[in-house]
């Protein structure tokens, strides 16, 4: 669940509207930033990550400033220890002995060798693993897999945990077709099959009766929450934990659908509490990361993604959100990186091709985000944001008629969408239809008399056309 920004034209000038960047998600009104070059001019130029290890800690006791020796090596600071020289032999065993928290990509490892790093440093990050969860080898219960498909876990991803842990229970007819209605595919229910079962030693009558009450409340939550019923979903949700107070699966849905709702306050609640009875839940994390984003907190969105992603690697919509938040701080390298690894793992996140291609607009690369948001849109079709931000890319190309059908589709969707009718008279006035783009300009103005940037432009073009 993560907002996302939408890039706007002022008169040929590129400036940033953040809007709604979602993983599952978000609305904000919109406020301008400043033009692309000032954005570009004020980049970090280490992509903003930490201060940069110090040779001589490492040296003496492979420690560094709030590194713990006993914790593996975290992605930010192998980064700093190739940006301070360490990205060496010594440096590789250091990595050997410590290990790392994540799962390098590929494009962080090329962004590595260009940055200097020895092919020892490489192939020794290439060989280490991330610690494995506690609980990444007990089989999935009946409610873990819904909690998974109300968390927007893809249903191939869910499978293929399937395959790796098996399951506690026998899935029955009724129960495969509550995980269809919940948004599994036809390879989940194969998995669910064919899966290994590891059933409890001892079973409590009363407490398989009750769990089985538990699992009907949240599959039905799973259900609405896929039908965007949101609040009908809350109170299934709401209803499975007062029968099973302690389950941390359940907390998760439940915050999951509370910030669907945009009660940031009750969804963090919600995922804290899913914490507080597993600290290693990574869904858990991720939508707290959410509820910090929305409540302003891009720095503790960004460590509960990270923690997330440490717990598990393989969490695209962590990985999507964390390159939201790095996009933020206006780490656009770091926002890159992020996104190109959420979609290696998930080709078929909207979100992702949406958020890599609003950074690679930032970075200038308007043809690779002009790509980005087409595959966004050949996803999700009815994404306005998707339909704002290429017809903007369009206008930066000079491709009016293109920016122009983008905008009116933009405004098919939100008629009272103001950018997409400021953007929509960029473009009608690149044509020389300046009565059109009068228009246009108006109408923006009037749903945000606010905004400077709209007045400014229609009391232009009103001179103009005085004249």
């Amino acid at each position: 669940m993560r907002r996302r920004p939408v890039v706007t034209i002022l008169m040929l000038v590129i400036l940033i509207l953040p809007l709604p960047l979602r993983a599952q998600r978000k609305n904000v009104a919109p406020t301008f930033r400043s033009a692309c070059a000032d954005v570009a001019a004020s980049l970090p130029r280490h992509g903003g990550v930490k201060p940069p290890l110090r040779h001589a800690d490492l040296k003496v006791s492979a420690t560094t400033q709030g590194i713990s020796p006993a914790k593996p090596f975290t992605q930010e600071q192998v980064s700093n220890m190739v940006r301070d020289g360490f990205g060496d032999d010594s440096g590789a065993k250091l990595i050997e002995q410590r290990g790392i928290d994540f799962a390098p990509a590929e494009d962080f490892l090329q962004n590595l060798k260009a940055a200097g790093a020895s092919e020892a440093f490489l192939k020794a990050l290439r060989a280490a693993k991330p610690p494995e969860p506690a609980s990444a080898k007990k089989p999935l219960n009946q409610v873990q897999i819904f909690a998974l498909l109300v968390g927007q876990v893809p249903s191939h991803r869910v499978t293929m945990l399937v395959q790796e842990r098996g399951i506690d229970f026998e899935p029955t007819d009724d129960y495969l077709q509550e995980v269809r209605l919940a948004g599994g595919e036809d390879e989940l229910f194969s998995a669910l099959k064919s899966a290994k079962v590891t059933k409890p030693v001892t079973v409590d009558p009363a407490a398989e009766a009750r769990r089985a009450e538990v699992q009907k409340h949240v599959a039905r939550g799973a259900e609405l929450a896929r039908k965007g019923q949101y609040a009908g979903a809350e109170q299934e949700f709401r209803a499975a934990l007062l029968l099973d107070s302690q389950n941390a699966d359940v907390y998760v849905g439940l915050s999951y659908t509370l910030l669907q709702q945009n009660k940031w306050d009750d969804g963090e609640s919600a995922a804290r509490e899913a914490l507080r009875l597993n600290p290693n839940n990574d869904a858990a994390h991720n939508n707290l990361g959410n509820a910090l984003a929305n409540k302003g907190d891009t720095d503790g969105e960004i460590a509960e993604c990270r923690e997330a992603l440490r717990l598990n690697p393989n969490n695209d919509l962590a990985h999507n959100n964390l390159g939201n938040a790095l996009g933020q701080k206006g780490d656009w390298d770091g926002a890159v990186a992020e996104e190109r690894e959420a979609l290696r793992l998930n080709p078929n996140n909207d979100m992702a091709h949406y958020n890599l291609g609003t950074a690679l607009g930032q970075k200038g690369d308007w043809d690779g985000a002009i790509a980005e948001y087409r595959e966004a849109l050949r996803l999700d079709p009815s994404d306005l944001a998707a339909h704002v931000n290429l017809g903007a890319a369009l206008v930066v190309k000079g491709d009016w008629d293109g920016a122009i059908g983008e905008e009116r589709e933009a405004l098919r969707l939100g008629p009272n969408f103001a950018p997409a009718h400021y953007l929509l008279g960029t473009a009608l006035q690149g044509k020389t239809d300046l009565q059109g783009a009068l228009q246009e300009f108006r109408a923006a103005y009037e749903l945000e008399p606010q905004n400077p940037d709209y007045h400014r432009a229609y009391g232009r073009l009103l001179q103009r056309v005085n004249k």
